[in-house]
């Protein structure tokens, strides 16, 4: 499901008022902690050896796999059914991304195959299904559900990465409470999650509704993955069911500190070369932009203060999915041409801010780098301080205007690789090193 409009070439020419060019642009390496897991088999059969389990013989054991792309996830998820077997049990994997693959089981099969995830790489067979088992209803009214499958089970293993989530804050944000209460109650739980009670206290109500889902199911355990600023694994932890509460708040902080971030405060112009959805639930992580879903026009402290934000690719994995869309400011033509509105809408509208409004749509990188400069309020573009990252996961080389090189020079973990030089850009007006 398309615009019409957008198969079409736009049929404008942007007028460049006075326009001289881009300020040069500095690409830097920023320096992280890279502290990280070496052997995720090794790592994952360490966690599981100190658990105290039951008698696994037999036992038909559901492990959970969502749609973002976490690093060794796929891995992860393949040991954890390699020890299962070990253990005698049978064990299968379950979708569990609550509307997302547009909120279909053959949409969820898809997703998982486009992050490597499939039947033959898991080893475990995949059971996909939208249906649900109603668990009961929080304090707060949100009615708690439970993928068919995964209900059906003899135990259920949930399996996730714990980060900062881009649409609240509170103890408990992305991680495992999530996983259960929106990922496994599917498209019919994350509406009702979402729906309840709004953006506001979102972390008490995960609380308490995953406080239902671990009363009413046989979770045998949990697999918790932190990851560092270079997206790759920084700790992999098994959690007994009893401990998820009081365990996850503490594993959050850890991964909130080993978050990547932008050195820098001042942002007139970001962009985005890649937005989509194994990425972030909101195509780029808020966390990162410093533009808040919920508050997209406040400048909230200790994050950057960005002015505008172009983006100009959607990857192949978000499927179209462009939820979140709307805190961005211009969009380049070829990411409009990408969206598949029924997916992006489906997603949106079981959450909500519905911030899945199309920003401007631009020609070509040229002009929607253009626009969101010249949008900024500097009289000449030259002037605009502009930061250009390839999305909000990798953020160790980004490129910034020349005029942060007195920051640059200040800061020791900030390391200067190429330029300044011009950004080049085709003849198609698209950017030249742009992948």
């Amino acid at each position: 499901m398309i615009f019409v409009f957008f198969d079409k070439e736009i049929n404008y020419k942007l007028i460049k008022t006075n326009f001289t060019g881009f300020p040069k642009m500095i690409k830097i390496k920023q320096k992280f902690s890279d502290e990280h897991v070496m052997d995720i088999d090794g790592a994952v059969h360490e966690e599981i050896s100190k658990l105290s389990l039951p008698n696994l013989m037999g036992k038909r054991v559901a492990v959970t796999a969502g749609s973002r792309g976490i690093p060794n996830f796929m891995e992860c998820c393949r040991a954890i059914g390699r020890e299962l077997r070990a253990r005698g049990a049978e064990p299968f994997v379950v979708p569990a991304m609550g509307s997302h693959g547009g909120g279909t089981a053959e949409g969820q099969i898809e997703v998982l195959a486009s992050l490597s995830m499939t039947e033959e790489s898991l080893e475990m067979p995949i059971a996909a299904s939208m249906d649900t088992v109603v668990l009961g209803r929080s304090p707060e009214g949100v009615e708690v559900n439970c993928d068919v499958n995964a209900y059906g089970a003899d135990y259920i293993v949930v399996c996730g990465r714990v980060k900062p989530h881009t649409d609240f804050r509170g103890p408990v944000e992305s991680g495992l409470c999530k996983m259960m209460v929106v990922g496994l109650g599917k498209h019919r739980g994350a509406v009702s999650f979402h729906k309840t009670g709004g953006i506001f206290g979102m972390s008490e109500r995960l609380q308490s509704s995953a406080k239902i889902f671990l009363e009413k199911t046989r979770v045998l355990f949990a697999m918790a993955l932190i990851d560092n600023a270079y997206h790759q694994t920084k700790r992999i932890e098994a959690v007994m069911p009893e401990d998820v509460l009081v365990r996850e708040p503490e594993l959050l902080k850890e991964a909130a500190a080993a978050m990547p971030k932008i050195a820098f405060e001042d942002i007139d112009t970001l962009v985005v070369d890649q937005y989509g959805k194994e990425i972030s639930g909101a195509g780029m992580d808020p966390n990162i932009t410093g533009r808040f879903l919920f508050a997209p026009e406040k400048h909230m402290e200790g994050y950057p203060h960005t002015k505008k934000i172009a983006i100009l690719r959607i990857t192949e994995m978000s499927h179209g999915n462009a939820a979140g869309l709307g805190i961005a400011d211009f969009v380049c033509r070829k990411f409009a041409q990408e969206l598949d509105l029924g997916a992006t809408y489906t997603n949106s509208l079981s959450s909500p801010l519905c911030m899945a409004k199309i920003p401007m749509v631009m020609n070509n990188d040229l002009d929607t780098i253009y626009a969101a400069a010249s949008a900024c309020g500097k009289t000449e573009i030259k002037d605009v301080r502009i930061v250009r990252i390839h999305n909000t996961l990798e953020l160790d080389h980004i490129w910034v205007s020349e005029n942060y090189l007195p920051e640059i020079e200040e800061n020791p973990s900030l390391e200067i690789i190429a330029g300044p030089a011009e950004m080049e850009f085709g003849e198609d007006g698209n950017l030249i090193d742009l992948a």
